[in-house]
């Protein structure tokens, strides 16, 4: 029978889990339901294929956790920092994302289609292949992010500084307007003109 330390506070405290730290927990393919959490700590915690409804997590801190191909769609955060840590596949679509910070996390494939984000940094991240399309976005900050083949189809990207990233192949649309107003930098001219289907001689 598994032991968890994590499924027991949800349990206790009535689907609100506060000021606590879990390590090395293991809650790969559980559902979580509708908890929410506020402050506490996750070292070496895998939730890898678990799901939750609307779960929300403020001021938590994640650190090398396995969240791949875990079932978040519409949930809430606030005010997180997620290191070294994975996503891979991970469903975030619909969510609300404000004041995260993600470093050096591998988020390949993962699914933030249609989210809400605000003060967002990604640094060191990998986002290959991943679905970011029609995002909302505000003050979202890109460093040395791996974004080939990311799809941004409807994601007004004004304002973001993509001079750092890797965004050979981006998934966007034929008029490239999602590109309007962004900073890129001059050695990712090729990449641009790939998008448009001109090759340099």
């Amino acid at each position: 029978m598994r032991v968890s330390h994590l499924l027991d506070a949800i349990e206790a405290s009535e689907d609100d889990v506060r000021c606590d730290t879990f390590s090395d927990e293991d809650l790969r393919g559980v559902s979580l339901g509708r908890v929410e959490f506020e402050d506490c700590t996750f070292e070496r915690c895998a939730f890898a294929e678990s799901r939750a409804a609307r779960i929300s997590f403020e001021r938590c801190v994640f650190t090398e956790c396995d969240l791949s191909n875990a079932r978040l769609a519409t949930s809430f955060w606030r005010d997180c920092r997620l290191k070294a840590s994975r996503a891979v596949g991970c469903d975030l679509h619909h969510s609300y994302l404000v004041r995260v910070v993600f470093e050096d996390c591998i988020c390949s494939y993962a699914n933030l289609a249609e989210s809400k984000l605000e003060q967002v940094s990604l640094q060191g991240c990998d986002l290959r292949e991943a679905s970011l399309s029609q995002l909302r976005l505000k003050r979202l900050r890109l460093e040395a992010c791996d974004l080939t083949r990311a799809e941004f189809f409807q994601t007004r990207l004004r304002g973001v500084d993509l001079s750092s990233c890797s965004i050979q192949a981006l998934r966007i649309s034929d008029s490239l307007s999602e590109l309007r107003g962004a900073t890129v930098g001059i050695d990712q001219a090729p990449d641009l003109l790939g998008l448009l289907g001109v090759r340099l001689a």
